[in-house]
């Protein structure tokens, strides 16, 4: 039988012993997938339902947003309020059809980023889900990556519907609190842990862990951080 070993490290960090990681946090919009998957998940949903037009111009209306300075934050909470009156089941329902229909293209997760994890995985280690999309786009992801754990951005629902309210999100300074609380709950030891990411915002995440992995270059900011590096 093959040994895990030591993965291969072209940034010069230490490199990480498959055996010994408890964790593995992975963002996953545009690091584990290429899409950012709860906008792909609302083209999908509004398309099927011939509503493709006003899709369009939400997104549109979103990427207005962030580009006059609204915070990641905020943008996802006034984002997430279109799915207000939709049935939880019924969005779930389509979040596998989308999946389905988004996993069939072979360029959708980036083969470098599910290979180590698939590698880690085998060794023993904790896959865990860190993103700032929501369970419909997640739960199938992480069944297909075989995460046991998902920590997203919590939608509000009543009576079986999502009411527009987002009591929590995941994105930025969320995902360390969210990875200090999992680190409580299970007691891992964060240090033995590994994370990865895309964005400077998830250094927050980084910062936590022992083994940090940027996935991809096209954020300067995290040019000079000190990580592996795993092609995007």
């Amino acid at each position: 039988m093959n040994q895990p070993h030591a993965a291969p490290d072209p940034a010069g960090a230490p490199a990480v012993d498959n055996r010994h990681v408890p964790a593995a946090f992975v963002d996953v919009d545009e690091t584990l997938v290429r899409d950012v998957t709860f906008l792909s998940l609302f083209v999908f949903d509004a398309r099927r339902r011939a509503q493709g037009e006003e899709a369009d111009a939400v997104l549109e209306e979103f990427r207005a947003l962030r580009a006059a300075g609204m915070s990641r934050g905020e943008s996802h909470r006034w984002f997430y309020r279109h799915w207000a009156g939709r049935e939880v089941a019924e969005v779930s329902r389509t979040g596998r059809d989308w999946f389905a229909s988004r996993a069939a293209d072979s360029a959708f997760f980036n083969v470098a980023v599910r290979h180590r994890l698939d590698e880690l995985r085998r060794a023993g280690t904790r896959i865990v889900l860190v993103s700032g999309s929501f369970v419909p786009a997640l739960h199938p992801i992480a069944e297909a990556v075989g995460a046991t754990s998902v920590l997203c951005t919590t939608l509000e629902t009543t009576g079986g519907r999502y009411t527009g309210a987002v009591p929590a999100t995941m994105v930025g300074a969320d995902k360390s609190a969210a990875l200090l609380r999992y680190a409580e709950r299970t007691a891992v030891d964060l240090s033995s842990c590994t994370a990865f990411g895309d964005h400077h915002s998830d250094i927050a995440m980084f910062d936590l862990v022992g083994h940090p992995v940027v996935v991809g270059d096209t954020d300067r900011r995290l040019h000079g951080y000190p990580a592996e590096r795993l092609p995007g």
